[in-house]
């Protein structure tokens, strides 16, 4: 998992400030965001990747600092293999699906519109 080291100093560099993933999941699933969004040859694939990113990115909090959010990075790079990233990405992207939902769900309804053709004003 060479590229996840790349990837989490990347994602240290583009902060500039101090931060925090807010939990262990939420960090490996930034970490393997970051590996699909890179490495998927499938177009669907990567934007899915990419989407899920920027959601774990917006997650990550303004209170740690760099050293302890390389710490918990680091921790849970250690924790994805080859064999369970597929598994962990499903996951990340079934949480990331659902909190859409949610917001979505909060919209009003579209309002239903009339088939029928109206005469223009003045006929």
């Amino acid at each position: 998992m060479h590229a996840t080291r790349f990837f989490i100093a990347a994602a240290l560099l583009m902060s500039g400030t101090a931060a925090a993933a807010q939990s262990a999941s939420d960090a490996q699933c930034f970490i393997v965001s970051n590996l699909f969004a890179a490495q998927s040859k499938d177009a669907n694939q990567q934007k899915a990747a990419e989407a899920s990113l920027y959601f774990y990115l917006g997650r990550i909090g303004s209170n740690a600092t760099a050293t302890q959010v390389k710490t918990l990075f680091d921790a849970q790079a250690k924790t994805i293999t080859e064999s369970n990233a597929a598994t962990l990405m499903n996951g990340c992207i079934k949480t990331l699906q659902g909190r859409m939902q949610l917001i979505q769900s909060l919209s009003p309804p579209a309002p239903a519109t009339d088939t029928k053709q109206q005469p223009p004003p003045g006929r």
